[in-house]
């Protein structure tokens, strides 16, 4: 038998090898099933490896019931987060199954199509992002706690960093902004065509290659200037949307088609903290979600959430980073598991 990552059944397997709860009969027959296929052998290992990160986590923690467990997998299945088992009888997956399921499943590592590099230039050490996923954005705090929303097919660069005079990144492609204001000092954004100067606002911008540029202004104001004639400039406010005429830009009204909900499917984390993870969750599901301690607002996460409830989106944190969430009054209080 060949095992998968992608069979909740096999996963149920493994978890009761590993834990040492399977029938002496039963762990021989499985042995003699790893031995067959060297992949599986490989899986194993793997599973046992992120098992242990998961216990410098767990040790000496309460473990929730089995109630708890069950409803979630049944979220997770509807929510196809994790497979649904072929037989018609419920089970119960075990805690640390779970937790493994949501490292692999609910909450997944960025995929081969999205590169990060590391460069230099100025002396300003600069991180360019390329997504080339499909129907993927991937959401990045930057150090003055900006939000960029990256599209699919787009390039985006930024410094570590900031210069003490200004904020300046470069975009080629479309990325969602909602920058944190800071009067003294700007924020910039070069492209293709255009230069970009904001203030404190949030907006959508496109520029592509050889192809129209369109900014829209969803709240706030941005002063955009032509690369090849700077003097041409137009100031663009909230539910307004400029783009690219032949040598000039051209200015016009916009309304809230949802066109701008694109950057709210499929968003995707990489080594980003909670207190920004949540961050982000709060503003786009108007949800009231708060961490209880610095440690744990500091802990990272690379993750994907795939149009996700807010309700699972909290529980598989919460199982990845061993956490218990908490409800008070209209907070939900994210914090250590409590020790026995």
């Amino acid at each position: 038998m060949k095992l998968s990552e992608n069979n909740i059944e096999h996963l149920e397997l493994i978890a009761k090898y590993l834990a040492n709860e399977m029938e002496e009969n039963e762990r021989a027959n499985f042995e003699i099933d790893i031995a067959l296929e060297p992949n599986n052998a490989l899986l194993i290992n793997e599973i046992k490896r992120e098992w242990k990160m998961l216990d410098s986590h767990n040790s000496n923690k309460r473990v929730n019931t089995n109630d708890a467990w069950d409803k979630l997998n049944t979220r997770l299945e509807e929510e196809n987060l994790i497979p649904k088992a072929k037989s018609t009888k419920h089970s119960i997956v075990p805690r640390k199954m779970l937790q493994y399921a949501a490292v692999v499943a609910g909450i997944a590592v960025l995929g081969v199509t999205t590169f990060w590099a590391t460069t230099k230039i100025n002396k300003q050490q600069m991180v360019s992002v390329l997504n080339q996923q499909d129907q993927s954005t991937i959401v990045k705090t930057l150090a003055d706690g900006s939000i960029v929303y990256i599209a699919q097919n787009t390039n985006f660069e930024y410094p570590i960093k900031f210069s003490k005079k200004e904020r300046k990144v470069a975009l080629n492609g479309q990325a969602y902004f909602d920058i944190a204001r800071n009067p003294d000092k700007p924020f910039v954004i070069e492209t293709e065509n255009a230069y970009i100067q904001v203030l404190g606002t949030a907006f959508n911008v496109k520029s592509y290659e050889s192809k129209t540029f369109e900014l829209v202004v969803e709240r706030g104001k941005v002063k955009v200037s032509l690369k090849k004639n700077p003097s041409i400039s137009q100031v663009v406010v909230a539910g307004e949307k400029i783009v690219l005429g032949k040598n000039n830009l051209e200015k016009s009204a916009w309304d809230d088609d949802g066109s701008l909900a694109w950057r709210l499917g499929k968003m995707q984390f990489k080594d980003e903290t909670l207190q920004n993870i949540v961050r982000v969750i709060n503003r786009n599901y108007q949800s009231n979600i708060a961490i209880a301690d610095e440690q744990t607002a500091n802990r990272r996460l690379t993750v994907t959430f795939n149009e996700n409830s807010l309700s699972t989106i909290t529980e598989l944190i919460c199982i990845t980073l061993n956490l218990e969430s908490t409800k008070k009054d209209n907070q939900i209080i994210l914090s250590p598991t409590n020790a026995k």
